[in-house]
């Protein structure tokens, strides 16, 4: 069995990064999901440039210049706590000529590394990236690629701008043509769709599911039809990930109905043993572990948080209050995630 839960979260991630979420579906997977899922470790996509929230302390800063020398010059120091024992996401693709084959796989190595943004200075992330460029392409390819990371990397900061505006509250159809707007703007038509195709490709589906089964006029049968119907236009690597995902969430109302039934703890876990294998059924025991203990943090903070918006401080004071509160007790994905379910639930509140 696939991590179905790490799917579930990166999927939840991924568009996240579009700054595009469909909102019932990441707050679903943002709120039971811990970011440090997956059988496999490998770090999560950062939010699109806007994660990167957090202002870095004076003396990361100030030696930001020579941390990101040392790591364009093939010296990095150790990779952050989010990153560390994890293996890139992505690669970098060469045609038979030895050229440079822009595609989502580069995009998704270089977002492997801002997965730690709030972590490191933008400038020492960069800089890492370069150098992974640099190790693993020829000198000609890998000034490709880097051309392709500088267009990246503006296009991240105008989408940090974009969605810090009241677009980010906007509806998800019109947050998805804005980004697409913005991608074609920074890329070109060809080059935007070969970097971001596929993945658009599935927001525009998921958009299509979420106005199906809000459509009040359709009966039961016809909406199941056209949900099934959308389905089938998925990418084949993404209906099963969503097959797996579901065979979860299946075990996850067996295992009401027996707890409700009475059963205990051996036969819960028998049934999952039973489902997926031994080896899965223990993978999901630790998820559980895991997903209560960020259930508990994220508790917790929001009572923080509630404690701090009681005070009824000035605006900048309570934004500058919530930031350190977020900084304190969450850090990398983690921040990106809570970010992530604060910007949630003021959409929700905001509608």
């Amino acid at each position: 069995m696939r991590g179905a839960a790490a799917v579930a979260a990166g999927a939840a991630a991924a568009i996240l990064a579009l700054g595009v979420a469909v909102a019932t579906r990441v707050a679903r997977d943002a709120e039971r999901t811990p970011p440090d899922l997956g059988a496999a470790p490998r770090a999560p996509a950062s939010a699109t440039g806007a994660a990167a929230h957090a202002a870095p302390g004076a003396a990361r800063t100030a030696t930001a210049p020579a941390t990101a020398q040392a790591a364009e010059a093939g010296s990095p120091p150790p990779r952050p706590p989010s990153l560390a024992g994890t293996e890139p996401s992505g690669g970098l693709a060469l045609d038979a000529d030895g050229r440079f084959v822009p595609g989502p796989e580069a995009i998704a190595l270089f977002e492997y590394f801002f997965a730690a943004s709030g972590e490191e200075p933008g400038a020492v992330i960069a800089a890492r990236i370069r150098a992974e460029i640099r190790r693993r392409l020829p000198p000609a390819a890998a000034e490709e690629a880097e051309a392709l990371l500088a267009r990246y990397l503006a296009y991240r900061e105008d989408a940090a701008s974009l969605f810090a505006s009241d677009l980010a509250l906007a509806e998800p159809e019109r947050r998805f043509q804005r980004v697409r707007e913005l991608r074609r703007a920074a890329f070109g038509a060809a080059l935007a769709a070969a970097l971001f195709g596929e993945e658009e490709a599935i927001v525009a589906i998921d958009l299509e599911r979420r106005r199906v089964a809000q459509d009040p006029g359709l009966a039961p049968d016809e909406r199941a039809r056209r949900l099934a119907s959308l389905d089938e236009r998925l990418p084949p690597p993404e209906r099963a990930a969503r097959a797996d995902a579901r065979a979860v969430l299946d075990l996850r109302a067996a295992e009401r109905s027996l707890r409700e039934a009475g059963a205990g703890e051996a036969e819960v876990a028998a049934e999952r043993e039973r489902r997926f294998g031994r080896e899965a059924a223990e993978r999901l025991a630790a998820l559980d572990a895991r997903r209560a203990a960020w259930e508990a943090r994220v508790a917790a903070y929001r009572a923080a948080r509630e404690a701090i918006r009681a005070e009824r401080l000035p605006p900048d004071a309570e934004a500058e209050a919530l930031a350190r509160l977020r900084a304190e007790r969450f850090e990398g994905p983690e921040r990106i995630r809570i970010e992530a379910l604060d910007r949630l639930e003021a959409e929700s509140a905001a509608r």
